[in-house]
């Protein structure tokens, strides 16, 4: 194996590589004796061109110093063949290699001191091999004690019992009373002269009738590891895969032998090389198996009188009782290597003497089958990189009960044992990923419980998210247990899948009430009074804590549902940020306040501290929506002592005391006098109510001497206000310059520091939205120097003044936009006032440190590196969840990654939520988008088709019959569909197919059809069922997380899109049956773009207005998203004032607010504005309408002639309209006698 691995990786133009081993055929191993014109030949060799080897030519030698071996281990009874350290005589013979013909030399791949460690001389043969031959030599010549004999080279006495153990096993010898005695099959394995084992095999079969089966039995078993040749460029490699699995025999490595044997001997003498050379089969060794058979026939008929049939009982394509009985002839001559297969693939078989878990080989027939039997047994252990079982051979379980003598190992309790499967299936993939956490966290941590709890170590727990099933190994006594706990974690995460939210603003802005969004596309709570649904959570040890944990304490302390969970990134963090687990949100308020009060509660010996949130993250909308500023103020907690210290150099010491002397700081003169350090000095006698600050300013403009330190000496801390009271008054103080429109608390966040004992100052952190720079610079501003209510007049808040701001990429992200990164800072630190930092974090992330003298200046320098770290995301139509998924495969991570290369950019692919980012130089994101996009496509559509010839219902022989009837290159399948390219994996049990669409679907039936040969209950390759909105063959499947069903994906897209024009389809659930299962929020996620979820959440929340019996109301504003609770009837109706249009409501009629008026007298004024005059006039006779307008007219005093303001003459008394005043007095005059 490693002798072909050289060849292939050595790449040089002058010279040609060439392999030398015992398995390669004549004519390849005597290429190394030809001549190659004008090129070097390097020849990569065993330790078979050690000794008795010349090589015209050879001038170099390279000694690795190492050589594999075949080894008896005393300790373990088994013949091992592992790599091992050569001895000093085996280096001197490859170093004679060297020169034999020219001058040469020999480079060692080892030091001189290794050499010295090395043995002398090759261990003697006898203490490398089983003793059972030796030990059946010497009882034969009349030796009863072997373990007193006096041997040239002693083995071990642990060998010599490990012989006799096995030869008794063998029945070749009988142990009494310490004296061992051949038996009679022992003398016919003496006069065979064999290996014990293999002498078995041949004594045995004459029992079953079967003694030419048992005699090249014997002979293939000798050669069986150079029979197939499996050697050239990986392509000769796969081919000579391929030819062997039309010899493969289902009862395991030497049945296929023993049938590669049966077939040659069939064939013509000369025929026999082309044949082997047609099928990769060791002539040399088939030739060197048949010597063998006829020196043991030659030695049968001679010592023991036995004739050999000719002919062949055994047909190793159809099943007989033949079967069975060699393989007990194999068990009873291997009946020390038994090996069970522990139930877990991942364990492969428990060897019966050893305990040890050990895989079978990958060359083995067995794995062709894509079975695992039981029960086998096996030649010898291979050891190299791994462990493997070679030459391995399946038997039943009953045949243990005919060995004689019995096995020395208790097969009943091996038995009791083995790893039962469970199969756990109809998940959703979101279910599985969640189950199984980031990077398997969460499944290696229930592995590790259940281990415990059961105290087995071979318990596993498999996880297959393609196939949507959990695989569980466990013995038949620990499953239930096993069971139970991997359903309870299920259920965990299935609960808290079934209640995730999104968190949703009804319009935009802090102030919006929002809305828990969740399963069936349903309003699971509407919050409308600003009450908090989100908390902070911080721990000191935020990264070491189960968060199952933590969600069900939080869940059980507050008798509340966690509906959202967002863990914190954790890099780049500094201060509180660094401690924050996350944020979580819960379905009710009041389970968020129960929350909030776990402050400094000790969970899991850390403190944990919960604190109402003040940013929104699940929703579409942040706090902030520009990025936030923050801004540092402090106070002193301690009294000053009027004593402050300075820190210069020894020099300035006296110099300084004399600029400070007769100095004046706040209308006082102080002292000042050396300190106790001769690099300080004591400054004393200025008022206690002055700070660091004011202190300070002075020094500096009394001395030109550079002060390196100062503080002031302190007492006892004072008692301050409550933390709450604190940030109320803060509050109070920057409301005046925030916007009148929003309160406070949307536009910024305070948030006050709980001192340690040692502090000198109460700290507190305040947060701007990035808009209000200039309002936030005028706040600051303000509370410079100011005292908050409670405080001593000596406690001035200072505001520091630097803001700072951090962003942060990851490492990928950075090597893309590193140039324009660069260029970004270098312009942004010519800024005055404003300094840029990079650095490159503990998780290989790298942070932008932003430092600036003005809020506003941080602003305008984080904006574009935001936008620069964000990326630009690649929204193609083209682009469906189907395709994306082709991203998951290797191919696909190779196609990122060579777009990546080519284009310099770098995309990441989001596997949770299907986005796609690029990030990289503006010039190169359109044409590498543009390629991905071009070559993800194409490469979808000539995807090869994968036809499994293993698993389900599939017959286990479906692949050897594929090669049998099409070859092993599957040139009959190709002339059956011209055009495709098929290539068959082996190892895999898979077709892979090329070409178009029909041709896939062509190669599939025919396959199939062979499949249904084999049994008739075989369902179709692809096992689709119906999906039930189309009742059709499912395309583009899709399986609900809730219940596991499968839909054609646009099917379900389609049902979603129906319910925006449906109020009634809410709750929105799986169709099949009585199913009715919600469909949950990460399935509207994965099957909605952003925008049509968004128009769901809109259609939802109209359907839960409608269908609240009256409990809930729009905004009467037409399209007014915002909603308010209406009012009880028996109440007075409060108004409602929409922060969206800002229009006032009342809740309880539904029209405009009206104050000091009842609802019913105001609806009676709607419905006639005239209603109040009318009662006004009631009663009144200087008050009459005007006959010709209808406009109330109040008369004072004067004549009966009124003039209206329509423009009417009116008479007063009989209320006669007239066109002029004229008219209307001569009607007084005439009608009514006067005008008066």
């Amino acid at each position: 194996m490693e002798v072909e691995w050289a060849c292939e990786k050595f790449e040089a133009a002058s010279a040609v590589a060439l392999a030398l081993h015992g398995k390669l055929p004549f004519e390849e191993q005597s290429r190394v004796f030809q001549d190659f014109d004008g090129k070097r030949k390097v020849i990569f060799a065993t330790n078979l061109a050690e000794t008795s080897l010349t090589i015209p030519g050879v001038k170099y030698v390279v000694d690795s110093g190492l050589a594999k071996e075949s080894k008896f281990e005393a300790a373990t009874g088994m013949n091992v063949l592992r790599v091992c350290r050569i001895s000093q005589s085996s280096a001197k013979q490859r170093a004679g290699r060297a020169g034999r013909t020219v001058p040469g030399i020999c480079y060692r791949l080892y030091t001189e001191s290794d050499f010295e460690s090395m043995s002398p001389n090759q261990e003697p043969e006898i203490r490398r091999v089983h003793l059972g031959v030796a030990v059946l030599r010497m009882l034969a010549l009349g030796i009863k004690n072997v373990q007193e004999f006096d041997f040239v080279d002693a083995p071990s006495t642990k060998a010599i019992d490990m012989a006799i153990r096995n030869l008794v096993q063998l029945g070749a010898i009988t142990l009494k009373g310490g004296i061992c005695e051949l038996t009679e099959e022992g003398r016919y394995m003496v006069k065979m002269g064999i290996e014990p084992r293999l002498g078995k095999i041949i004594i045995s079969s004459f029992h079953y009738r079967l003694g030419k089966e048992g005699l090249v039995l014997a002979a293939v078993m000798a050669n069986a590891s150079s029979i197939f040749c499996r050697v050239g460029s990986q392509d000769d490699k796969q081919k000579a895969d391929c030819l062997k699995v039309q010899f493969c025999h289902c009862s395991g490595d030497l049945f296929t032998v023993l049938s590669v044997y049966k077939e040659w001997e069939a064939l013509p003498q000369d025929r026999r090389n082309k044949w082997c050379w047609e099928n990769s089969i060791n002539a040399k060794s088939m030739r060197r198996c048949q010597d063998t058979v006829k020196e043991l026939e030659f030695c049968l008929e001679k010592e023991l009188t036995v004739i050999i049939p000719s002919y062949w009982n055994w047909n190793p394509n159809k099943s007989t009782v033949h079967d069975k009985y060699l393989k007990n002839i194999i068990l009873s001559a291997l009946a020390e290597n038994v090996a069970m297969h522990s139930g877990h693939n991942r364990l492969g078989y428990e060897v019966a003497l050893t305990g040890q878990h050990i895989q079978l080989h990958p060359s083995c027939s067995l794995l062709v089958f894509g079975e695992k039997p039981n029960w086998v047994v096996f030649g010898e252990l291979l050891s190299i990189s791994n462990d493997y079982l070679v030459c391995v051979t399946a038997f039943d379980f009953e045949s243990l009960s005919m060995l004689c003598p019995p096995p020395l190992f208790d097969a009943l309790k091996m038995e009791s044992r083995k790893l039962q499967v469970k199969v756990l299936t109809s998940f959703g993939s979101s279910l599985l990923k969640r189950f199984c956490g980031k990077s398997n966290s969460n499944l290696h941590s229930l592995v590790t419980c259940v281990r415990i709890a059961c105290m087995d170590e071979r318990i596993g727990v498999e996880v297959h998210v393609d196939q949507n099933e959990i695989m569980l190994f466990a013995t038949a006594e620990d499953m239930p247990k096993v069971s139970s706990l991997v359903s309870e974690a299920l259920e965990c995460e299935r609960k808290w899948l079934h209640n995730e939210c999104l968190e949703k603003f009804l319009y935009p802005g802090a102030d919006s009430p929002t809305a828990l969004f969740g399963a069936g596309a349903e309003i699971k709570y509407l919050e409308l009074e600003k009450r908090c649904l989100t908390v902070d959570v911080f721990f000191s040890n935020a990264n070491t804590i189960d968060d199952k944990e933590l969600l069900m304490f939080l869940e059980e302390y507050t008798s509340g549902t966690v509906c959202s969970v967002h863990k914190s990134v954790g890099s780049g963090q500094e201060g509180d940020e660094k401690e924050k687990w996350g944020q979580i949100t819960f379905l009710s308020p009041d389970a968020a306040r129960k929350a909030a009060q776990l402050n400094e509660v000790e969970f899991k010996g850390s403190k944990l501290k919960v604190d109402p949130s003040q940013t929104i993250i699940g929703g579409n909308h942040k706090m902030f929506q520009f990025p936030a500023v923050k801004a540092k103020i402090f106070w002193p907690r301690k009294v000053s002592k009027g004593l402050a210290i300075v820190k210069c150099y020894v020099q300035d010491a006296d110099f300084m005391i004399c600029d400070f002397s007769n100095l004046l700081i706040g209308g006082r003169y102080v002292r000042c006098v050396a300190g106790r350090c001769v690099d300080s000095v004591v400054v004393s006698g200025f008022g206690k109510e002055l700070s660091e600050a004011d202190i300070l300013g002075a020094l500096r403009s009394a001395t030109n001497r550079r002060i390196l330190d100062f503080f002031i000496v302190r007492g006892d801390a004072v008692e301050n206000p409550p933390l709450g009271v604190c940030e109320k008054a803060l509050l109070r103080e920057i409301s005046p310059f925030m916007p009148k429109r929003n309160p406070q608390t949307s536009c910024c966040r305070v948030q006050v520091f709980p001192p340690e004992l040692k502090d000198a100052f109460m700290k507190a952190s305040i947060t701007f939205d990035g808009r209000l720079h200039l309002e936030a610079a005028r706040a600051l501003e303000h509370m410079e120097g100011k005292v908050l209510p409670g405080c001593h007049l000596w406690q001035k808040i200072k505001c520091e003044q630097m803001f700072h701001s951090m962003i942060s990429c990851s490492a990928s992200i950075y090597v893309a936009i590193k140039k324009q990164l660069d260029s970004l800072l270098a312009r942004f630190n010519r800024v005055k006032g404003a300094e840029c930092s990079l650095d490159r974090n503990e998780n290989g992330s790298y942070r932008v440190r932003i430092s600036a003298n003005a809020t506003k200046t941080v602003a305008e320098l984080r904006r574009p590196l935001e936008e620069l770290m964000r990326g630009q995301t690649i929204n193609h139509p083209s682009l469906t969840p189907t395709i994306l998924q082709h991203l998951f495969s290797s191919q696909g991570i190779n196609l990122m990654k060579s777009i990546q290369r080519e284009t310099g950019t770098y995309i990441h692919f989001d596997r949770r939520n299907f986005n796609l980012k690029i990030f990289g130089h503006s010039d190169k994101i359109a044409p590498a988008q543009q390629k991905f996009i071009h070559l993800l496509l194409a490469d979808h559509e000539s995807k090869q088709l994968e036809i499994h010839l293993r698993g389900g219902d599939l017959p286990p022989d479906l692949m050897k019959e594929v090669v049998k009837r099409f070859g092993p290159d599957l040139h009959g399948l190709k002339e059956k569909v011209p055009g495709a390219d098929l290539t068959l994996s082996t190892r895999h049990h898979v077709i892979s197919v090329h070409g178009d669409k029909e041709l896939k679907q062509k190669v599939e039936e025919i396959i199939f059809e062979m499949a249904q040969m084999g049994y008739d209950s075989a369902e179709r390759l692809d096992g689709a069922d119906a999906c039930p909105i189309c009742l059709c063959e499912v395309e583009d499947a899709y399986r609900l997380e809730s219940c596991g069903h499968l839909f054609c994906r646009m099917c379900l897209v389609e049902q979603l899109e129906s319910a925006l024009k449906n109020l009634d389809s809410f709750p929105i659930c799986c169709t099949r049956g009585n199913c009715r299962a919600p469909i949950l929020l990460t399935d509207l996620r994965s099957l909605l773009s952003s925008d049509k979820l968004e128009e769901l959440f809109r259609a939802s929340l109209g359907s839960f207005v409608a269908s609240s019996g009256g409990t809930y109301r729009f905004c009467p504003s037409p399209d007014c998203p915002s909603v308010y609770r209406v009012a009880d009837p028996l109440t007075v109706g409060d108004p409602f004032v929409c922060g969206a249009c800002f229009a006032e409501t009342c809740t309880r009629c539904h029209l405009d607010y009206h104050p000091y008026l009842s609802c019913k007298k105001y609806m009676e004024f709607k419905e006639d504005p005239d209603l109040s005059l009318k009662d006004w006039c009631k009663g009144k006779e200087n008050v009459k309408s005007c006959p010709v307008c209808g406009y109330t007219i109040e008369k004072g005093e004067g004549c009966n002639h009124v003039e209206c303001k329509c423009g009417g003459h009116v008479c007063w008394v009989c209320l006669e309209s007239y066109n002029n005043s004229e008219d209307c007095y001569n009607h007084l005059r005439s009608v009514h006698g006067g005008i008066a």
